[in-house]
């Protein structure tokens, strides 16, 4: 009876045992990075697909304008809750330079129309039979 190695292969088959326990030893572990590698790119490829969700105050500061004045330097102009920031951004630290009231939004400035309307110009001139306009155009 004999007792050995039952990974032991036969000298005639020409490799050492040691070597074919460190081969196997090698495969294991390219296999386990393989499997990591392999989950990282799968929850990178999932944050891409379902995006970074906005947060509220996303929708509170938004970047109205931005300027270059070097390298590392910038002016930036943004609206935050009502108020207008201009900014001065450096790669150390971000200034406030000017604090100002936010302007009116598109809803709060729209007024009658000057003059009249398209629509109400093209019945006028369908009413009148394709006469030139009198009033002069704004």
């Amino acid at each position: 009876m004999t007792t050995g190695n039952p990974l032991a292969v036969p000298a005639s088959l020409g490799a050492p045992a040691g070597d074919l326990v460190g081969l196997g030893l090698l495969g294991k572990t390219a296999l386990a990075l393989g499997v990591v590698m392999a989950c990282v790119l799968l929850c990178g490829w999932l944050a891409s697909r379902l995006g970074a969700r906005p947060s509220s105050t996303a929708k509170r500061v938004q970047v109205v304008a931005s300027t270059r004045l070097g390298q590392r330097e910038k002016v930036v102009v943004v609206d935050v809750e009502g108020r207008r920031l201009v900014l001065g951004v450096t790669a150390q630290q971000v200034s406030c330079l000017c604090d100002l009231p936010a302007p009116a939004t598109a809803s709060e400035t729209e007024a009658e129309p000057a003059g009249r309307g398209f629509a109400q110009r093209l019945v006028e001139a369908l009413k009148q039979g394709g006469q030139r306009d009198p009033e002069p155009r704004p």
